[in-house]
């Protein structure tokens, strides 16, 4: 199942979102434009699916509705928070729509204004229905979060649960929290993942790995997992040197870039084999100029054969140069008067004259996105 398209209207800095999705997307925009929002709409829906989870956790954990409806809504979609989602399972098509609103009084909790489900074109669930009517409290709870109501969509409830972000953060690896989830995406339970995984898989996945870090990370030759004596499973790395035998350092001692590029492979090679859309928020953090060139690449080679979509958000030119990146695989982000506004590269009319004459798209985007007097900084700081 694939993600086709998305329709939004008052997710946070965005009044409203419309556009074609394709296996690829790269999210650029200046700071604060809302690039992470915009990659947690996603795991909104995966949080709203999950077990244990539902549309009160999900807006609950993000501070409540009024933090995630976007300021800029109030005269667009009567104020109404609205997601719609297109996908595509083979020969199936799929619509999900979902509409949220606050209670008009009382404890002004979320409620469902609308919930539709279609199935090649033909309508499976529209709510509010009789049920409903008959008992509003039904409406505090999606019919998406429900395995007794939504029987007859659940490949899409299955398919939002297991969508994955990545955005780790080395010294969450190098210190673990107690208690870390496998799917903490910050990287508090990365080494229990490593370790939770068949020993046959992992060894084949560290092997990948290592063969990439080789080439990547100078002097580096093994890679491999072992468990101390307290249980906690530990990354261990050999280095060539003067000696015979290789250097060995844990994870502790690794570079951050190192970690990053560790965590991102581990990603990548494990999404590769289950499908579905994988998040990942700045992967070029850490890494040099030359592996951030080389992850679009990587990216489509991991994508080749499989219904793995991958969405992620940068600051790096070099992603955007790669020359299998198409200009709609490239999401612009742009902020003015009425929040933030989201176009493909390939559909803002002042760059297509620009594309034609073969400028770097890094050099395009930029023009589009970049604050336009950034002198005043060094005054500052100067002053």
């Amino acid at each position: 199942m694939k993600i086709t398209s998305l329709s939004v209207d008052n997710w946070r800095n965005f009044r409203s979102v419309d556009f074609a999705i394709g296996d690829r997307l790269i999210v650029v925009g200046p700071n604060a434009s809302g690039k992470s929002n915009f990659l947690d709409l996603f795991r909104f829906l995966g949080d709203i699916a999950a077990d244990g989870g539902g549309l009160a956790a999900a807006l609950d954990s993000r501070g409540g509705m009024s933090k995630v409806r976007s300021l800029f809504g109030r005269n667009n979609a009567n104020g109404r928070l609205r997601i719609r989602v297109s996908l595509l399972d083979g020969d199936v098509s799929w619509d999900y729509e979902l509409s949220i609103k606050s209670e008009p009084r009382g404890h002004h909790r979320p409620l469902v204004d609308s919930e539709i489900v279609t199935r090649n074109g033909d309508v499976i669930l529209t709510r509010p229905d009789d049920d409903d009517n008959q008992d509003p409290e039904l409406l505090t709870q999606t019919h998406l979060e429900q395995i007794f109501t939504n029987k007859s969509f659940r490949a899409i409830a299955d398919y939002f649960k297991s969508i994955r972000y990545f955005h780790l953060s080395p010294q969450a690896i190098r210190e673990p929290a107690p208690g870390s989830h496998h799917d903490e995406p910050y990287g508090s339970g990365f080494l229990s993942a490593i370790n939770s995984t068949k020993p046959k898989t992992r060894t084949k996945w560290l092997s990948t790995i290592q063969e990439a870090l080789q080439s990547a990370v100078p002097q580096f030759e093994s890679l491999n997992l072992e468990v101390d004596d307290s249980g906690q499973p530990h990354l261990i790395a050999g280095y060539r040197n003067w000696r015979q035998s290789p250097a060995l350092q844990q994870e502790s001692e690794f570079s951050d870039g190192t970690l990053r590029l560790i965590g991102l492979l581990w990603a990548v090679i494990s999404s590769r084999t289950s499908g579905g859309l994988l998040l990942l928020e700045e992967p070029e953090l850490s890494l040099n100029a030359a592996i951030v060139r080389s992850l679009p690449t990587m990216m489509a080679s991991a994508q080749r054969g499989n219904d793995l979509q991958v969405f992620m958000s940068t600051h790096s030119p070099d992603l955007l140069d790669d020359e299998g990146v198409h200009p709609s695989e490239v999401l612009v982000l742009t902020v003015g008067s009425n929040g933030t506004e989201a176009d493909l590269l390939s559909g803002i009319d002042e760059a297509q004259p620009l594309l034609k004459a073969g400028l770097p798209r890094a050099e395009i985007v930029a023009g589009l996105i970049n604050p336009l007097d950034l002198s005043i900084l060094p005054r500052t700081l100067a002053g």
